[in-house]
């Protein structure tokens, strides 16, 4: 199951549009970056709560031949998401979807992309949750993950405590956080090892986080 967020979804909206703004602009930028390389298909985005990714991207014109599929345990953040979809006219390519990230309403090999942040370290089994994203991603697609680090640079942290502060919210739980070691041995435990590549970078806001990039091969060897 994915665990529901214990704030308000239209307070978590207006966390997740103002101070969570950088990262999903990140996570987006580096989705477009992948997809330029891929034919155009669905990309699921896994913990999507008020779908503020889904409507990035649809919203970008590069990305106009793709369509969108967002999924989260929550109804009330999928709810508080439709409006932003029906005012910048997206029902067409946007759906949203009610469901468990560990096991994904998506039938095997079904989408051309699966991508979730912020969403990983919620997961009771987090090795599951990645293999599913694997599951459903077609010959030669791509799973993306972003996530925050428990072993992230002091200073990085700190400013970003402050950032919550401001927004009135608590400092995040670093205890249910991976370091960059443990998102490693993570992916070698969901049996990914072959198929991912885990990194951080060395600066940037990005430091706060790490990746785990999948790719499933185009064709299987026989």
């Amino acid at each position: 199951m994915l665990l529901k967020n214990l704030r308000p979804a239209s307070d978590y909206d207006r966390f997740a549009t103002e101070t969570l703004a950088p990262w999903d602009l990140l996570f987006m930028a580096r989705i477009r970056q992948l997809a330029r390389d891929l034919r155009p298909g669905t990309i699921a985005d896994i913990g999507t709560a008020t779908a503020v990714v889904p409507v990035g991207l649809a919203s970008d014109r590069s990305m106009g031949a793709w369509c969108f599929i967002g999924v989260d345990l929550d109804p009330t953040m999928l709810e508080e998401g439709r409006p932003r979809i029906r005012e910048r006219g997206l029902e067409e390519r946007i759906a949203l979807h009610v469901g468990d990230a560990q096991a994904l309403p998506f039938a095997d090999e079904s989408l051309t992309m699966s991508v979730s942040r912020a969403t990983l370290h919620h997961l009771p089994d987090k090795a599951v949750s990645l293999r599913e994203m694997y599951r459903v991603l077609e010959p030669g697609g791509v799973g993306l993950v972003h996530d925050m680090r428990r072993d992230a640079p002091q200073a990085l942290l700190d400013k970003f405590t402050r950032m919550r502060a401001a927004a009135n919210y608590p400092p995040t739980h670093l205890e249910e956080k991976l370091t960059l070691d443990e998102a490693r041995a993570l992916v070698a435990e969901a049996g990914l090892e072959a198929v991912s590549v885990v990194t951080s970078p060395n600066g940037g806001l990005s430091a706060l986080g790490f990746e785990i990039l999948m790719r499933k091969p185009a064709q299987v060897l026989q």
